[in-house]
């Protein structure tokens, strides 16, 4: 009974869920304003709405009955501008197209992987792992023959460590990779630095364990973790460097850190004697300072020293690295940055990192269900024996635009075909521009045909985005209509009020009232750096004497004690003291707190207020004359236009977006 209770429960909840979804699409879609015959929907009017809402500043707007008055304009505008065929201006296509680029970016990505990958990375960047590997080479495109051989060595090494085989004694008999003799050992690294496949197994793995054998590029890979610890950020620091020349016989580089150190100690500035001893120029014209640094991918030893000093100015004891001697000063330590912070820096480098094909791997096989495209596509094998073998490694192959096999089909996108001969067109292209190293031409081909259809298939995606994509759709149309509306003002208002001088002075004569000066004053502004130095000042306008005389007197030895500014400004000038209250003669000294200037102003004429002409008010006649056109406009633009509101329709539309505010 309780189930059967519950099953109805439920379905009365689907009931009411689905009825309020379908009555928000119903009024999303129904009609609500008609211009002229044009029906314009509820649905993108509230979209409007919400979109514009937090930039509109004036309050009215905000009110939804006003808020139609604006959209029934807009339309109205947009209108017109069709009608004179501003779209279809050069100028107007070409910054639509470029505009369209841009504004499709966002929409041709999967935007949960890059999310998951952007908080792994950060994650992972918080922490350092020190880790060794035993490496078994094998490239990607390897036959199945020697993939298996490579994969075979490897399980053979895992086994012997899972049966407790020392890691160090087999990387340094087994490995192939370079730090072989150093028992695999690679050294302290963070994120973003190896592989992201090595990466996720080092990161993965817990202390003094090894992982599972994994795929890179370079092959397989059984990763041992050492140590973890905290990333303890970057630092920047300068050193002094001695190192002994090649051939030089005498080693001198020893004595010498001890000599400087010796100086440091004795108190002269580290920079100078960086700037005099230093043997890395680079680094000795800055005073010893190297760009900042974290501690992957730099010296261990030294790394090690600088991120131990503490304190700003400390500096270490002589020690001794692979390239010389040094003396290392912390200058400044950089913690480590907020997501916040780093978020979008984050992305860039996921976009630039190998990591970033996890992207373009997701979204491409997200349209592939889309469009019902099999997750694998196969190339034929007739398609291998057309290439020739030497050509395409070579980088000179060029395709036989007369093959039979040419306009075989190797794949669909709903009504559109893609041939062999497509294809092979995109292979003599992409081959010019690719340098990656491939085992041979399967290898080489397999990969440009899995750039091949991710390419075509986000492209395809991307030329179809108004259809298949509603934001999208909303948001490019919005940028046209914008970019139309604008360069329908511009023709209409802007150029006609800049070009229209007779117009200008019409309405100058109009409201020239408006434009009057306030109360100016001609002075002399001193501003002085003590107030000993103003009261001098003082006493010298109150003499009489020159300015260029002043300043001479009290800017010498190199020294600016005074700076004196002269012109006519109106009463509220910004730089004039709060408190000074003008009338002729010389001012006394005026300081505020928080002002570094003691300020005397003498005040040589005072200008009642005037009107303003032409000439001094053009920019704002200019200004109010162009808001007047386009009131005046936009009242003609009603005029001789049926425009019909359905009311009912529009009382759920604003009942709909109270609700939605609330």
């Amino acid at each position: 009974m309780k189930n059967k209770k519950y099953t109805k429960a439920l379905l009365g909840m689907a009931v009411v869920l689905f009825s309020a979804l379908s009555y928000a699409q119903q009024l999303k879609d129904a009609t609500f304003l008609s211009i002229d015959g044009t029906d314009y929907d509820a649905g993108t009017f509230m979209k409007f709405y919400f979109k514009n809402i937090d930039i509109v500043q004036e309050e009215s707007q905000k009110d939804i009955d006003n808020y139609l008055d604006l959209y029934i304009d807009y339309r109205l505008k947009l209108q017109q501008a069709y009608e004179l065929g501003l779209d279809k201006k050069d100028a107007h296509i070409r910054d639509i197209q470029n505009t369209r680029s841009s504004l499709s970016q966002p929409f041709l990505t999967d935007h949960k992987v890059t999310e998951r990958l952007v908080k792994e990375g950060y994650k992972r960047g918080l922490q350092q792992v020190n880790a060794s590997h035993i490496l078994i080479k094998i490239s990607r495109g390897a036959s199945p023959t020697d993939t298996l051989m490579a994969w075979n060595r490897i399980q053979a090494i895992y086994k012997e460590l899972q049966q407790g085989a020392d890691f160090g004694s087999l990387a340094r008999a087994k490995s192939e990779g370079p730090s072989a003799g150093n028992e695999g050992n690679i050294g302290w690294f963070g994120a973003f630095v190896m592989a992201y496949e090595f990466e996720t197994a080092a990161y993965e793995t817990p202390v003094a364990s090894f992982s599972k054998p994994i795929r890179t590029d370079f092959g397989y890979h059984i990763v041992y973790v050492n140590d973890k610890r905290p990333n303890p950020g970057e630092v920047t620091v300068a050193h002094i460097m001695t190192y002994d020349q090649q051939g030089e016989g005498e080693q001198t580089a020893a004595t010498r850190i001890q000599e400087i150190y010796q100086q440091l100690e004795e108190g002269k500035s580290f920079e100078e004697l960086a700037r005099e001893f230093s043997d890395d120029e680079n680094s000795a014209a800055r005073g010893g300072r190297l760009n900042k640094f974290g501690t992957g991918g730099i010296d261990e030893t030294f790394a090690n020293a600088a991120f131990e000093l503490q304190e700003k100015g400390a500096y270490t004891r002589p020690l001794e690295t692979k390239y010389g001697w040094h003396i290392i000063q912390l200058l400044e330590k950089h913690p480590l940055k907020t997501f916040e912070d780093l978020e979008n820096e984050l992305k860039d480098k996921i976009q630039k990192s190998p990591r970033s094909r996890k992207i373009t791997e997701a979204f491409t096989n997200q349209l592939k269900k889309q469009y019902q495209i099999p997750e694998k596509l196969v190339l034929p094998k007739k398609v291998y024996n057309i290439v020739n073998d030497s050509l395409i490694m070579s980088g000179t192959y060029v395709y036989d635009k007369n093959q039979n096999a040419n306009t075989n089909e190797l794949f669909k996108i709903r009504a559109t075909t893609y041939t062999v001969s497509n294809f092979l067109s995109y292979v003599e292209q992409k081959q010019l521009k690719d340098f990656t190293y491939y085992a041979d031409k399967k290898e080489k081909i397999d990969a440009f045909y899995d750039a091949f259809v991710t390419e075509k298939i986000i492209s395809y995606y991307d030329s179809n985005l108004e259809r298949d994509n509603e934001d999208f759709r909303f948001l490019y149309n919005e940028f046209k209509e914008g970019f139309l509306v604008f360069d329908l003002i511009e023709t209409q208002i802007w150029n006609k009020a800049d070009n229209d001088s007779v117009g200008q002075q019409n309405y100058y004569n109009r409201y020239k009232d408006k434009y009057a000066w306030k109360r100016r004053l001609d002075i002399d502004l001193t501003q002085s750096t003590s107030k000993e130095v103003a009261q001098e000042v003082r006493g010298m306008l109150q003499e009489g004497i020159p300015l260029d005389s002043i300043k001479a007197r009290l800017n010498v030895d190199n020294t600016t004690k005074v700076i004196i500014s002269s012109g006519i400004v109106e009463e509220t000038y910004a730089r004039l003291p709060k408190d000074f209250e003008p009338q002729l003669g010389v001012s006394k000294v005026h300081h505020s707190d928080g002002d570094s200037f003691y300020k005397v102003i003498q005040v040589n004429e005072i200008i009642e207020s005037t009107l303003k002409t032409i000439e001094e008010a053009r920019g704002r006649v200019i200004n109010d004359f162009k808001q007047e056109l386009e009131k005046n406009w936009i009242e003609e633009l009603r005029k001789g236009h049926q425009i019909e509101v359905d009311k009912e329709v529009f009382q759920k539309v604003k009942a709909q977006i109270q609700k939605q505010l609330d």
